[in-house]
């Protein structure tokens, strides 16, 4: 029903009362339906109020159609309050009456609130559900993890004869990829196609682009192919996401060919393909291919985004071109693009890597007058480039003004501050540093680790590295092959370390726990040298 049709259905209606006729639940429900269409639902809702005031007893169409147009607008309290009216009004809910409203409630989160309304619908109402409801429950459960939960509901469907649909199994196949587990959701993909229920193209982006974040851009591209063959037509949003697993595993050239082929089967690339591409050029150095990509894309009346000129920011800066990355910022400012705080950090990383700290610092002071509140990645970064730049004393100021501004400190943030203590052979600082750390319930990562024991072994402190080798251990972690090569190096031949707390370590022992790493790997043997101890463990 059209904007002109509702309110000339409205005139009829003032036209029928005024002739002193009475309209009954069709006209309303005509009404209702019509508002419900165009979005108008406070004005149906009213339409509805002034129907029961009448004395006129709605019909199930009405209930389900005001139920479904307050769902739609999220007003799922007021849509289950008309829901438990129905009765009042002699009409039965039916499956139509409870599916808008669990559909909402799982979208919303509250998937436990959606079973209890499942739960009333079929064991005390005897409503049977369809496989909407299903789907919209297995959907809530899969989005909020609740993976073992969603196979046992899509198990109980298809035990009682529902048939599992396209949505059925595309929000399984989704739920497991969301959640790390491609083989299952691969499985599924193979039961749906043996089944003989041909996956859309949803269901073929979700599997590409999972493989694709999990770097196996080679079953990706796989199953890209099969969509060929089975004749589902790639969108944008399928070639955006294999674009960016082909750039992700170092294959440019295959990713350039796929975006170049996408205007072939008639699909203008948007602002997110060119954005993904120009990064994937950025990250193998090709910085003009770069920019003629994103000259092109303004040529085509495609519009830079923040996010698009931060990739191409942050290229640029990695390869030194501090003049043309600062004509980009200017760009972005004249262009009213907004600076967010991911491009701020690009460009504070940037300065401080190019060896332009006192614009860095400069930036960093003038941030607050920007509306840009400094976040702990943005004091990260500008510690890390004072450290760099021999400015340890700035850096530890830096550092313990980030409380003040209500901030904590990140595992990163520490990680910088004590390599750079132990770059300026501070390693008691350093020591009181790493305490203090897991005392404010920062844990430390394998990068901690690297860099205190790469710090106490530069330092000529062997016996502390070493502790912090087998705390590492504890944690599981695995030291880095710099680290490892370090140990090797550093520890002369025949040490040995013997403390009341630990038991004997020497050479053999130390190479013993690099082995149980599953990291260890041949090392080229010199008579004479620490290495050579190798030769007792074999």
């Amino acid at each position: 029903m059209t904007i002109r049709k509702v309110d000339h259905g409205f005139c009829l209606l003032g036209e029928i009362i005024k002739r002193g006729h009475q309209p009954n639940v069709i006209t309303f429900t005509t009404l209702i339906t019509g508002l419900c269409l165009q979005g108008k639902i406070k004005f149906a809702f009213e339409v509805f109020a002034k129907m029961t005031e009448a004395g006129i007893q709605p019909n199930v169409f009405a209930c389900n159609t005001l139920i479904h147009g307050l769902c739609s607008t999220g007003q799922v309290g007021l849509a289950l309050q008309l829901k438990n009216n129905m009765s009042k009004w002699n009409c039965r809910p039916t499956v139509v009456s409870y599916s808008a409203t669990i559909d909402t409630l799982c979208k919303g989160g509250l998937v436990d609130e959606a079973l209890l309304l499942f739960s009333e619908m079929y064991r005390d109402l005897n409503v049977v559900p369809d496989v909407v409801v299903y789907t919209s429950l297995i959907d809530g459960l899969c989005n909020s993890g609740r993976l073992n939960e969603a196979k046992r509901l899509f198990d109980d469907m298809v035990s009682r004869g529902i048939s599992a649909n396209v949505t059925t199994y595309t929000c399984m196949i989704h739920g497991h990829c969301l959640h790390g587990q491609q083989e299952k959701a691969r499985r599924y993909f193979d039961e749906m196609m043996h089944r003989g229920i041909s996956p859309d193209t949803v269901t073929f982006s979700i599997l590409i682009d999972s493989h694709c974040k999990d770097g196996n851009a080679e079953d990706a591209w796989g199953i890209f192919n099969l969509m060929d063959k089975i004749n589902i037509e790639p969108d944008r949003i399928t070639y955006n996401s294999m674009i960016h697993g082909l750039c992700f595993g170092g294959l440019l050239q295959d990713a350039v060919k796929l975006f170049d082929s996408m205007v072939d089967r008639g699909l203008k690339p948007d602002v997110i393909s060119c954005s993904i591409l120009i990064d994937g050029y950025c990250k193998n150095r090709k910085l003009d291919e770069a920019m003629q990509l994103f000259k092109n894309m303004k040529q085509n009346g495609l519009k830079p985004t923040t996010v698009t000129y931060t990739i191409l920011l942050r290229g640029l800066y990695q390869d030194g071109r501090m003049k043309t990355a600062q004509r980009f910022v200017n760009e972005m400012q004249s262009s009213r693009v907004s600076l967010n705080e991911v491009t701020y950090s690009t460009i504070l990383d940037g300065l401080c890597k190019n060896g332009k700290i006192m614009v860095a610092i400069e930036l960093f002071e003038s941030l607050e007058a920007t509306g840009i509140l400094a976040n702990v990645e943005l004091y990260s970064i500008l510690i890390h480039g004072l450290c760099r730049a021999g400015q340890l004393e700035d850096a530890r100021k830096l550092f313990n003004e980030i409380p003040e501004k209500g901030l904590l400190p990140d595992v990163v943030t520490y990680n910088t501050m004590i390599a750079g203590l132990f770059h300026h052979k501070m390693s008691l600082e350093a020591t009181k540093l790493i305490i203090q750390m897991e005392e404010k319930g920062c844990l430390p990562n394998s990068r901690t680790f690297d860099t205190i024991i790469k710090g106490f072994l530069e330092g000529k402190d062997t016996e502390k590295a070493l502790l912090f080798l087998r705390k590492m251990r504890e944690r599981k972690f695995a030291p880095s092959d710099s680290v490892v090569s370090l140990l090797i190096n550093t520890i002369p031949a025949g040490w040995k370390f013997r403390s009341a707390k630990f038991e004997k370590l020497d050479m053999v022992h130390i190479l013993g726990y690099l082995v149980q790493f599953d990291i260890f790997v041949a090392i080229s043997i010199v008579p004479g040298s620490s290495a050579d101890a190798t030769s007792s463990i074999s």
